[in-house]
């Protein structure tokens, strides 16, 4: 199945292959659910609930696990979180309004690492949405005020960006999520484009 997250209807449906609503989750616990994430082993579904500025944890059942995080500036707080993405057993939240990425271990309780700043300069996050990540770690980050796709390392470290303003080919006009496939292809949702863009990765270092 897929899930949705419905943020004007606080609930986040659960779709079959079809598109049909099979189910739902969290309502009357959610306020404004945006990003989702997925850790298939455990069977965890996070939810980056935005104006409760926490991460909302559900089992495939719907049942409330825990919730991540609550509103603030520190280590494991958030200010309107929005994009969530999950991958090699950790948790990777776009904490949009606090111009960073905060990365937790799965259960939440620990948060492993965070990167970002605000600023003038390329590599920094002045309004951060989509965010996902690549077999061998690196991080992709779309700054939609910027109308770009930043590369960090697996630590952090700012590596490249990918695009500017335009509707060229391989540039952006107010871009939202990103998304990484099996093959390593970098897919980018380029909305006022009405586009996705596609980047092939081609590791090695």
């Amino acid at each position: 199945g897929v899930f949705v997250a419905d943020a004007d209807a606080a609930v986040v449906l659960r779709l079959d292959a079809q598109g049909g609503v099979v189910g739902e989750i969290g309502r009357g616990l959610l306020r404004r659910p945006t990003g989702l994430a997925r850790d298939a082993v455990r069977g965890h579904l996070y939810v980056a609930d935005t104006t409760t500025h926490d991460i909302k944890v559900f089992d495939d059942l719907g049942r409330l696990l825990h919730v991540i995080g609550r509103r603030g500036s520190g280590d494991g707080e958030f200010n309107f979180p929005t994009h969530l993405a999950f991958a090699q057993g950790e948790i990777y939240v776009t904490d949009t309004l606090n111009h960073r990425i905060q990365v937790f271990a799965a259960d939440g309780q620990r948060l492993a690492r965070r990167f970002g700043e605000r600023g003038l300069y390329l590599g920094n996050l002045v309004r951060p949405k989509g965010v996902a990540v690549d077999s061998e770690g690196n991080v992709y980050v779309v700054e939609s005020y910027y109308d770009s796709l930043l590369v960090f390392s697996a630590r952090g470290d700012f590596l490249m960006p990918i695009g500017g303003t335009g509707t060229a080919t391989g540039r952006f006009y107010l871009p939202a999520g990103v998304w990484v496939d099996g093959r390593n292809r970098v897919h980018v949702a380029d909305m006022f484009n009405g586009r996705v863009v596609l980047f092939q990765f081609l590791g090695g270092g």
